[in-house]
């Protein structure tokens, strides 16, 4: 929420990369505007600065019976060889940074991704136009990729992202509210680096599915 310790533009990170999640068929958990009364805020253990009038926050939809994990486990369970394709096709797409994941328990582990507000990064704090402009050719591959992962979901992802539109991108940023003071240039120059990073995003997917089916083929073979 505003005034949290890590900067309101974390706020506009967990809308973008949400709603650029839902583009590209990408398992992002839905998620709301939460309106934080005063008397909240006042709380002296709440992470954020004291407000005499309601603050606009962000949230998602609850997974219950969940446990988070850092790494790209399950993916032979549920439905996760296509889930965590377009997950992969994401964290390149918007830079992604402090992999997070929440695995379902009561839905046979299926998995999501959670808590973007890090990405759009790679250690330069918050963006604007120019910082978008450095990272613009930034190949953010997530390492270390699960062999088990779906080569035909690889290949769509790819498709989805090099099909985005730039009106469906521009949709996208002008989600984030006023009230968090993203001016309409930096959300302007996001829906561009997003349109921007299409191709040599798709590009890398489409070799990694390559890749995958190759060690797939050669495991199965033994």
């Amino acid at each position: 929420m505003p005034g949290n310790g890590q900067g309101d533009q974390v706020l506009v990170n967990e809308v973008i990369v949400a709603e650029v999640g839902k583009l590209i068929g990408a398992p992002v958990r839905e998620r709301a505007l939460v309106t934080v009364p005063p008397v909240v805020t006042t709380w002296s253990d709440f992470p954020a600065a004291v407000s005499t009038v309601p603050l606009l926050a962000h949230g998602s939809l609850h997974v219950p019976h969940a446990v988070d994990d850092d790494d790209l486990t399950y993916t032979r369970r549920d439905d996760n060889a296509r889930r965590q394709a377009a997950m992969l096709g994401l964290w390149d797409l918007c830079v992604g940074e402090d992999p997070q994941w929440l695995y379902e328990t009561t839905a046979a582990y299926s998995v999501w991704s959670y808590d973007h507000g890090l990405w759009f990064s790679t250690g330069e704090g918050d963006w604007n136009a120019m910082v978008l402009n450095r990272l613009l050719d930034t190949n953010a591959s997530f390492p270390n990729p699960p062999t088990e992962i779906s080569v035909r979901a690889l290949r769509e992802t790819a498709a989805r992202i090099s099909s985005l539109a730039s009106g469906e991108l521009l949709t996208a940023v002008s989600a984030v509210p006023v009230e968090w003071g993203t001016g309409d240039e930096d959300l302007e120059a996001m829906a561009w680096f997003l349109f921007s990073r299409r191709g040599p995003v798709a590009h890398r997917l489409n070799d990694l599915a390559a890749a995958v089916s190759g060690r797939q083929t050669t495991g199965s073979s033994k």
